[in-house]
């Protein structure tokens, strides 16, 4: 399954990343598997949130091995790419 992240540029939840569950019209249905889980997934609007696009290996192959979506497989993948960039960052600091 092709995975789908974007993160939100407005609202209360600015900043957060979520696994895109897909599209409805103007709307994109999100699901982060803490409070917004399977059952109560968040409408928003395509132009509040950014897509991500660009993925670690690992994430990736995680997400590839995901037949169907549950809150436990989005948090291990939310939490993959969140330590995937953050070694990311502390890398291009120290050159």
């Amino acid at each position: 399954m092709e995975l789908l992240m974007a993160k939100s540029l407005a609202g209360h939840d600015k900043g957060s990343l979520y696994v895109v569950l897909g599209e409805d019209g103007a709307d994109v249905i999100l699901v982060n598997g803490k409070n917004r889980t399977m059952e109560y997934p968040k409408r928003k609007r395509q132009n509040h949130v950014q897509p991500i696009k660009h993925f670690p290996k690992a994430v990736q192959s995680e997400a590839e091995a995901v037949d169907r979506w549950t809150d436990e497989k989005v948090r291990k993948v939310i939490r993959l790419y969140e330590m995937a960039h953050k070694e990311e960052e502390v890398c291009q600091k120290q050159m």
